[in-house]
């Protein structure tokens, strides 16, 4: 035989035996009970150490799960962009030398700036030169009015979106959940599937917190003068030690309703009131009123680290908190504010709630702080899981707007193993009916093809192991689907070397000559069939990729299969028996 012919032999067999050590590790999950097949423990102790880490992954439709849709609220996003961009447009002015001049947010794109008398003119022509992306709306005396232009509300509120999903993406990433499915949905929402996912509101606390961090510098006053003449809720008492007001129950909610409700513009010039953790170590679980600066002095955007530690500065306790870690422009700017505040305390404020309030004392250098838990609320498992969290929705970014649940189902447990079982006897039955045809209708050439079919099926599930797809039952449809592909390729060969046997060649040349002119067709119309699956990938969403991604591979697959592994087998049978072709 020719040297290629074993060549080709060899790559064939490197494929097979690649093709079974990808599909070890999916032996070795589907041999465990569902119930903790996705313990990623349970999973390593039974993995050979050999074996590699890729493994087949099941579909929220197959093994049960969380799904979400999650709306972002792009509203607000606009309306923080527009308090900042107050702040901006205020501290240009300075610089450009006009002082005195003040520039406030109107609703959610438009902010009013307000100068000193006869500046209106260089003001405009300032702002006008800077901030292009606005344009002006009006003027009245010494107050312009400037609003985001339409495309530029467009830009940054679908920019919004999407630094959400990549930010739920990472979080979900960093949580460990096998293969979720992270779409947009429209114009502001985001389709979230996390197949084997069992906790649903875990899963609330862990992609809906915004994760907002800031840090403000404290103020020391007297809080009662502000709520003086207020009806305080009955849980709301004011402490005179602390000079601050106090919520004896758990629910921080009631203080936060107290400090957006009855206490709202009632904090001086430059401050701003934040409900938040008592700092009282005899009682942890009490919240306080914190008087703090009107804007944060830092906050988490150049955070690059979050994990947990644990404090045990009295020798017996083990209470956990969350270290935080800044880059290096970062640490310069920690380092800055704590130097100038020393002596101070500095609120560290997660999504608007207080998380502790230490006092600096002394600059802090290197880029590090750390978020303390508080003391017994929940016990030690609750607050260790909270840290848990925290760390990792700060080590994932945090998100540019507000995310709230527009919708949420749990796909139960006991409807996986029927859609598996059903699934998996549609592939088996249809595989074994198309092999008896095979075999009975082309004999010899019909088992080849058999062959090459079976190699066919464990190539597709070894490339969504490899190329980590999940498998669902819409891509078991693929799968089958693909399989009938693969049959139509091997007929069309067989047909075409019968047509060269009844035209008198010698099998050798029908071999040939069937090969040959049959390739266009399957290049053909296999080729569509890719496009198609791509059209559906680019387009579709969950099960439809699902089966785009199933028949793409399958597809791709048949090809070599049909082609390269029949082709070589049935040169080894002319080789052998060059008078007699039985196709």
């Amino acid at each position: 035989m020719a040297r290629e012919w074993y060549w080709r032999g060899v790559m064939i067999a490197l494929v097979t035996l690649g093709t079974i050590y990808l599909l070890i590790p999916s032996y070795y999950y589907f041999k465990l009970p569902a119930e903790i097949r996705n313990d990623k423990a349970e999973f390593e102790k039974v993995l050979p150490k050999w074996a590699p880490e890729y493994r087949l992954n099941l579909g929220l439709d197959l093994q049960g799960g969380i799904h979400l849709v999650m709306a972002v609220d792009t509203e607000a996003a606009m309306r923080a962009k527009t308090t900042n961009r107050a702040l901006e447009m205020k501290e240009q002015l300075e610089h450009k030398g006009i002082t005195g001049a003040t520039a406030k947010a109107e609703g959610e794109q438009r902010v009013q700036v307000t100068v000193p008398a006869g500046k209106a003119g260089e003001a405009k022509t300032d702002l006008g030169e800077y901030f292009n992306d606005m344009e002006m709306e009006g003027t009245s005396g010494d107050t312009l009015t400037y609003a985001f232009k339409p495309e530029t509300v467009r830009f940054l509120k679908d920019g919004a979106v999407e630094q959400s999903i990549k930010a739920i993406r990472n979080r979900v990433d960093k949580f460990g959940v096998t293969e979720p499915t992270i779409n947009r949905r429209g114009s502001n929402h985001i389709l979230v599937q996390l197949p084997g996912f069992k906790d649903p509101e875990q899963a609330r606390e862990l992609i809906g917190k915004t994760a907002q961090l800031e840090f403000r510098i404290m103020k020391e006053s007297d809080l009662k003068r502000y709520g003086e003449g207020l009806q305080l809720p009955p849980e709301v008492t004011y402490d005179s030690s602390i000079k601050t007001y106090v919520a004896k129950a758990k629910d921080q909610k009631v203080l936060q309703d107290f400090v957006g409700g009855p206490l709202k513009g009632k904090a001086p010039d430059g401050s701003e009131f934040f409900a938040g953790r008592s700092d009282d170590p005899d009682h942890p679980d009490d919240l306080r009123v914190y008087e703090l600066t009107d804007k944060a002095d830092m906050t988490g955007a150049t955070l690059t680290d979050a994990r947990v530690s644990y404090d045990q500065s009295d020798g017996i306790s083990k209470q956990p908190y969350v270290s935080i870690t800044f880059n290096k422009q970062g640490a310069d700017q920690f380092e800055k504010l704590t130097g100038d505040n020393t002596g101070k305390r500095m609120a560290i404020v997660l999504d608007g709630v207080v998380m502790s309030a230490p006092t600096i004392r002394t600059k802090i250098g290197g880029g590090n702080a750390r978020i303390d838990m508080g003391g017994s609320r929940g016990g030690n498992k609750d607050v260790m899981q909270e840290a848990q969290n925290l760390s990792l929705v700060l080590k994932a970014g945090a998100l540019p707007a507000p995310v709230t649940i527009a919708e949420q189902r749990t796909v139960g447990a006991s409807l996986g193993p029927e859609l598996i079982h059903s699934g998996a006897k549609a592939v088996i039955v249809g595989l074994i009916l198309v092999v008896i045809f095979m075999l009975i209708y082309y004999r010899l050439s019909g088992f080849v093809a058999d062959i090459a079919l079976v190699l066919n099926g464990l190539l597709i599930l070894s490339s969504l192991a490899l190329f980590g797809a999940s498998l669902s039952l819409p891509g078991i449809a693929g799968i089958v689907l693909t399989l009938g592909v693969a049959v139509d390729a091997n007929v069309i060969i067989n047909e075409r070397i019968r047509e060269e046997l009844r035209a008198g060649k010698s099998p050798r040349t029908a071999l040939q000559l069937g090969y040959e002119r049959a390739f266009a067709a399957i290049f053909d119309s296999n080729l569509t069939t890719v496009l198609s699956g791509v059209v559906l990938l680019q387009y579709g969403t969950g099960p439809i990729r699902g089966f785009a991604v199933a028949l793409i591979i399958g597809v791709t697959a048949s090809m070599f299969t049909a082609i390269v592994v029949t082709r070589w087998m049935m040169d080894f049978v002319v080789a052998k028996r060059p008078e007699r072709l039985s196709v």
